[in-house]
């Protein structure tokens, strides 16, 4: 870790380059209301540990997938209860400081919340200007007793049936390079670790180049 810091210290502008991103704010964000629960962004699941903060997405323009579900409380007789839905999909384009948060529908009660989603819920995000806009989205699909219990699986699968541009790309080869076998030889002056970590970010999944991004904003 100290090496790694000492690294970045001096030459902090060249190596997030080589990466193509930087520690700068991003160009867009994704939020929701306090009883929506975002469940992963673009096939990761949504945590401490994979983004800087997960109550307010940074993302680059672009197109994104979003997957989440309703998680609130409503009254069921004389108590308070959780009320959480199958998780559901959408997909949306963001341009350069676009902000879009999703909206809780109103439900007081439990038999209240269970009609609205058996109607199927209309399913809102309001942008960084106030417009309220109804998306399209669809339900995750998933298999088996617990089928969302790891999110970023079930994402994958559902991508995967769906032929999506979100579908896991398929690895033509040899899964997991052998990066010990490739040996390194940098030009004269270079930076042989920067080089190795160029090297592993490059064979990265786009999911593990999500998680190492989040890691160096964390730096």
């Amino acid at each position: 870790m100290l090496l790694w810091k000492k690294v970045l210290g001096s030459v902090s502008l060249m190596s997030l380059s080589m990466f193509g991103f930087s520690v700068q704010s991003h160009a867009a964000t994704i939020s929701s209301q306090s009883d929506v629960e975002i469940l992963a962004l673009d096939g990761v699941k949504v945590s401490k540990a994979n983004f800087t903060n997960p109550d307010m997405l940074e993302v680059q323009a672009g197109r994104h997938q979003v997957v989440f579900r309703y998680y609130g409380d409503v009254r069921k007789g004389q108590r308070d209860v959780i009320y959480s839905t199958a998780p559901d999909v959408f997909t949306i384009d963001l341009k350069q400081d676009d902000s879009i948060k999703i909206l809780a529908p109103h439900l007081n009660s439990y038999t209240q919340a269970e009609g609205y989603f058996r109607r199927g819920a209309d399913w809102k995000v309001q942008d960084q200007h106030g417009d309220v806009k109804s998306v399209r989205y669809e339900p995750l699909t998933g298999n088996g007793i617990m089928p969302f219990n790891d999110i970023e699986r079930a994402v994958a699968r559902h991508n995967a049936e769906q032929g999506n541009e979100f579908a896991p790309q398929m690895q033509q080869s040899v899964i997991t390079p052998n990066i010990a076998a490739q040996k390194i030889t940098p030009p004269k002056g270079d930076d042989t670790l920067i080089q190795t970590i160029q090297l592993l970010y490059n064979n990265a999944s786009p999911a593990q180049k999500q998680k190492i991004k989040a890691w160096v904003a964390e730096q």
